[in-house]
């Protein structure tokens, strides 16, 4: 693993961790004012709304200034945004305290450009063929986030000084951040950076426009529609969970922490285990189909328990999809995308991602709050069916803009193991290249499943 990962991973552990800081408490900060949870489901969509704005312009200024830059710039605002929050705090009047939280939610949005820059950074410095792994481990240090953050923010939210405690930990973890963004190099090189950088903020937000001028534009408008389809399923997953841990499975507000913490555990193992077995048999296109196929399915059940033991068993199952999806999505966007265009399409994404993130939360708060928690997670299911059947439609076209072949269905169990049997029952495609042992020595060949002999 090339240096320059390590200090982005960090990165990706504290602001994880950071966000992850506010999901405990500003629920109950919202409830805690007067509002409804239609208002804190607002509040959670100020942030994405913000970052459709801002995402194409500060990943088309990457491609043309340098990812350091903006990830510092980001890194700043994250910080200004937790100084507001913990403003609140001593706001007389709940409407102005609201409204200060909301500028927090705003001005975090506006500058946050730190998961699509830092994704075109690790495109800069690792191949193509090892993205998916780097990924995965993203993935889990988030995992790990999400066990360190929300216990962390319950605790502080709990304290003697309620929600200021939260902020001025999150403060801390972002200045941590700030800090550490200044040791490491830009790793944009001169004859990857774009020639120059629109100002016209009109032609940035036209991201159909943008989108069809990107080199491979129907694979990544592709992507992006699927990207849009997942983070619609997660932000309505996500918005629920929460307020359905305490109203439909009778915890207190201090035990949503413990699920968390769970959840965490989920993902760390689903990323660093099972994503690896599916990657191996599957390649990157197979595991995130299959991941898009068991999603729904998941969802659908969570519709139904009520018991904490059985919620954790589905969760975990949904966990798997999510953890088969997050990372192999990124790494065949990564590989599809252009060197000279990797952060303006990296800003693509994350604008359309925020634009699902905006609409899922509003909706499943609205949901929520007419007594329909279940109906969230229908919802959520219906539009995780819609991903899967257009990722099992785009396998083809995927694979072959990343260069991968698909596991033969011509493989027997006896040559290759049930792993292979596996991997070939539940992919498509029309050819594979491996390896067969005789006796001492290792044969190269291709088996084909059009009918024709091996090349």
């Amino acid at each position: 693993m090339p240096s320059a990962v390590r200090p982005i991973l960090l990165l990706t552990f504290v602001n994880a961790m950071g966000g992850m800081l506010l999901i405990p408490v500003l629920p109950f900060v919202v409830r805690d004012l007067g509002y409804s949870d239609v208002v804190y489901s607002l509040l959670i969509a100020a942030y994405p709304a913000a970052q459709f704005f801002a995402a194409p312009i500060l990943g088309g200024y990457a491609d043309y200034r340098g990812r350091r830059p903006v990830l510092l710039i980001s890194q700043f605002g994250t910080l200004l945004s937790w100084v507001l929050f913990g403003a609140a705090y001593f706001i007389d009047g709940a409407g102005l305290a609201l409204a200060v939280i909301a500028a927090s939610r705003i001005v975090d949005g506006l500058t946050g450009g730190n998961q699509s820059v830092a994704a075109a950074y690790l495109a800069d410095v690792v191949e193509g063929d090892q993205r998916t792994r780097v990924f995965s481990l993203q993935g889990a240090i988030a995992g790990m986030a999400l066990l360190v953050g929300p216990s962390l923010g319950s605790y502080s939210g709990a304290s003697s000084i309620g929600f200021l405690g939260t902020a001025i930990v999150a403060a801390a973890i972002s200045a941590l951040t700030m800090a550490l963004l200044f040791t490491i190099p830009e790793s944009l090189t001169d004859e990857n950076r774009a020639a120059s950088f629109d100002t016209n903020p009109f032609h940035q937000l036209n991201l159909v426009g943008k989108a069809r001028t990107l080199t491979g534009a129907p694979v990544l408008l592709r992507l992006f529609s699927i990207g849009f389809l997942v983070n619609v399923m997660l932000s309505l997953f996500s918005t629920v969970a929460v307020l359905w841990y305490v109203d439909g499975l009778g915890l207190s507000a201090s035990s949503t922490g413990l699920m968390f913490l769970a959840t965490g555990g989920f993902l760390i193992f689903n990323e660093m285990v099972t994503l690896r077995f599916f990657e191996r048999t599957l390649g990157d296109v197979g595991t995130l189909v299959f991941g898009l196929c068991i999603s729904p399915i998941a969802l659908a059940l969570l519709s139904l328990p009520r018991s904490v033991p059985v919620f954790l068993a589905v969760s975990f199952l949904l966990n798997v999809g999510f953890a088969l999806i997050l990372p192999t999505l990124q790494s065949v966007l990564t590989r599809s995308a252009d060197e000279r265009e990797e952060g303006l399409a990296q800003g693509i994404n994350t604008s359309v991602t925020a634009i699902a993130s905006t609409i899922a939360p509003i909706a499943a708060g609205s949901l929520y709050a007419l007594g329909e928690g279940p109906a969230s997670f229908l919802t959520g299911a219906a539009v995780a069916a819609v991903g899967a059947l257009l990722g099992l439609s785009s396998m083809s076209m995927l694979r072959a803009a990343i260069g991968e072949t698909a596991p033969s269905h011509e493989h027997t169990h006896r040559q290759f193991g049930p792993i292979h049997a596996l991997a070939h029952k539940l992919s498509l495609g029309r050819g594979h290249f491996g390896m067969r042992l005789h006796g001492d020595s290792l044969e190269h060949h291709c088996v084909r499943v059009d009918g024709g002999e091996p090349d």
